[in-house]
């Protein structure tokens, strides 16, 4: 691609940014590539090369972001709010905790009101929704189509 657009040069597309996007890119290629290597599998039946494939996908979309996309200069650190970074790892790492000892029903509710925190505009009611179509859509995804053996109490 041209760094030219109608006689001007593109500004902010730095070096390093392209440089930071090739890397990427290339990374993402070689994911992308040793996951076709261990197999896809089928829609219903993904093989153990479907998500690392899937991965490197998304590696060089991104990195073909980094490189075009103008940055618009320098831009100051974002802040960063830790109530609901900590919320949302938080609750996954309950989730992960608690699925096989105390079923797919406590785990999910674990899930969505410490993951809810993150937001304090939620009210009870939006969490009991959440939770319940998250819950259901979880038990017909996984437990009824996909087959996988969660208990719904008490694992």
């Amino acid at each position: 691609m041209s760094s030219q657009v109608e006689g001007q040069a593109l500004p902010g597309l730095t070096r390093r940014n392209r440089f930071a996007g090739a890397v990427l890119v290339l990374i993402g290629a070689y994911v992308a590539y040793q996951g076709y290597g261990y197999g896809l599998g089928q829609v219903f039946r993904l093989g153990p090369g479907a998500l690392p494939f899937g991965l490197g996908l998304l590696s060089i979309l991104f990195g073909v972001l980094i490189a075009l996309v103008d940055p618009d200069g320098a831009e100051a650190a974002p802040v960063i709010r830790w109530r609901p970074v900590l919320s949302i790892l938080g609750a996954l790492l309950a989730f992960a905790l608690l699925i096989d000892t105390a079923g797919l029903v406590i785990a999910t509710a674990a899930l969505v009101f410490i993951s809810c925190a993150a937001d304090p505009d939620h009210t009870w009611r939006s969490m009991l929704g959440i939770y319940g179509f998250l819950l259901g859509f979880v038990y017909i995804v996984f437990v009824h189509f996909l087959s996988i053996p969660f208990a719904m109490f008490w694992g």
